[in-house]
């Protein structure tokens, strides 16, 4: 990335401001009624540069045809309003690339010309200067793919501008609606999504494509307030009834707009609560609401400043818990898991009281007589069959099969799907739950572990093979359950309710 910048410098440094036809441009100018030509390039039969018309500064592309230059981009959308004009450079009459210097920082625009002389979309990068020599790239770009979509990247590299090894992550965003605002003759920054810096309204109109992806998913609601959250669209709507909603569409997965519509919500309710931007304000309470793994949503954090505790209630897939770093945690099937059947008047202000409103009857927790000890998952229900793992104290399982066995019981461990194990356990080491209440996972004899670098790479099974990246995994987020012979980790993320497999190797202690 930092080669791109420096031969974007050299370019610059060399370019000539001797043009073999500055008169035949000027003319072309000023017969469009546009002042002098600012920064004037061209290459061969291309010319570009900035000019002023009605006291709006606006980018400039011509193209000669039989010795007569003629404009072909006018643009007075592709500017910043009000700033200094940024550094233009034309290249090879391919390319051309408008750059903004920002504080350790960087924005460039681009759009390339293609083989039948027209000009394609833009693209924007923004490229910031880290410690240590350090540079991260933020690119957003639209693409025609899927009828047209928002793609979002970063990555990161080192002083010799080598890519770090975890590479580079993607986010799509649905933006059919796009499609005539993103060539260079009609780009408008004021509608182009740019996710990552927040330099005013003006600047990156992240508040104008969510309302006109509101318009264009939801044509009957009336958008009121939106955010951009762990890869999917969050609004808050109206409906033609009066009653409001708060709507996720999730893209990602399928490369279509899927919508998850919430129950009505009570009528004051309102997106942003000073610190708190993701939060609805419901009743006096900040209600925060997360994309879960399997394409449902449901509520992440409630927090309550007149608690007399530390205020905050945290729910996950069938988990709740007061405390980031708890060492407890309720477990049960509970109604929070899914705003389509939420009720949004009656949510729980205590552990005791959601609690209370929580099924456990499917599920059970790995209890050894002696924390330090694991009990094993086993092929069948026989002491002498394989061991699939040894797991620890305070591990969920699902009862699958309670009945065949005096002893045993089958149970599943996760999904089968996504990093689960499905096997056999002894009934005596284990502690079933109840229809009305929770279990209460106690979670400290599980090891205190840490990915040993940024990007964590969770499998899907305890082999090489399909993964994830989890970042910045930490025992606090992490739930390392169980081992799996030598190597590797049998690890759940309470949170989101994900489950997979990690060699031992990637985790450590952490510095205390």
């Amino acid at each position: 990335m930092k080669k791109w910048m420096l031969c974007l410098l050299l370019a610059l440094l060399c370019a000539t401001a001797a043009l073999a036809d500055t008169d035949g441009i000027e003319t072309a100018l000023r017969q469009a009624g546009l002042s002098q030509p600012v920064q004037l390039q061209q290459s061969g039969n291309v010319a570009a540069c900035f000019a002023e018309a009605e006291g709006v500064q606006r980018l400039i592309v011509l193209e000669a045809t039989d010795g007569v230059w003629q404009i072909i981009v006018n643009n007075p959308s592709a500017l910043i309003p009000a700033e200094a004009l940024p550094t233009l450079w034309l290249d090879n009459g391919d390319a051309i690339y408008w750059t903004y210097p920002l504080e350790n920082a960087s924005l460039h625009f681009h759009s390339a010309r293609s083989a039948d002389g027209s000009w394609g979309p833009v693209d924007v990068r923004v490229l910031v200067s880290g410690s240590g020599g350090y540079t991260h790239e933020y690119a957003t770009w639209w693409d025609d793919a899927h009828g047209g979509e928002i793609i979002r990247s970063y990555a990161e590299s080192d002083e010799n501008d080598n890519l770090l090894p975890y590479g580079s992550t993607y986010e799509y965003y649905p933006a059919a609606w796009l499609g005539d605002c993103i060539r260079l003759a009609d780009f408008n920054l004021s509608r182009f999504p740019c996710f990552d810096f927040d330099g005013g309204e003006w600047w990156f109109a992240l508040n104008t494509y969510l309302r006109e992806a509101a318009t264009a998913l939801m044509p009957d609601c009336a958008y009121l307030d939106g955010l951009v959250k762990n890869g999917a669209l969050h609004f808050l709507v109206q409906k033609p009834d009066g009653t409001k909603r708060y709507v996720i569409c999730e893209y990602a997965s399928h490369r279509e707009p899927r919508l998850i519509e919430s129950t009505p919500l009570p009528e004051d309710t309102y997106l942003g609560v000073e610190n708190f931007t993701d939060s609805l304000w419901i009743h006096g309470r900040c209600v925060t609401v997360q994309l879960l793994n399997d394409n449902t949503a449901g509520l992440e954090y409630i927090y309550d400043d007149a608690a007399a505790s530390d205020g905050f209630l945290f729910f996950g897939d069938r988990t709740v818990w007061n405390d980031v770093m708890s060492q407890s945690i309720l477990y049960g099937d509970h109604p929070w898991s899914d705003i389509t059947a939420i009720d949004w008047d009656a949510l729980p202000r205590t552990l005791e009281e959601a609690s209370a409103r929580m099924d456990s009857s499917r599920f059970a927790v790995v209890a050894n007589p002696d924390p330090k000890d694991r009990l094993h998952l086993r092929e069948r229900a026989d002491k002498g069959s394989l061991s699939q793992g040894k797991y620890y104290t305070g591990t969920p399982v699902l009862i699958l099969n309670d009945t065949e066995s005096r002893d045993w019981s089958q149970v599943m461990i996760g999904l089968i799907t996504d990093g689960g194990q499905r096997g056999w356990m002894m009934k005596k080491f284990l502690t079933c739950g109840r229809a009305d209440a929770a279990l209460t996972l106690d979670v400290r004899p599980m090891p205190n572990l840490f990915s040993t670098g940024e990007a964590l790479k969770v499998y899907t099974e305890p082999q090489p093979g399909a993964y994830t990246l989890h970042w910045s995994a930490t025992g606090y987020t992490m739930k390392v359950i169980g081992v799996i012979g030598d190597e590797w980790y049998h690890v759940w993320f309470p949170a989101t309710g994900e489950y997979g497999f990690v060699l031992q190797s990637d985790l450590w202690e952490g510095n205390g």
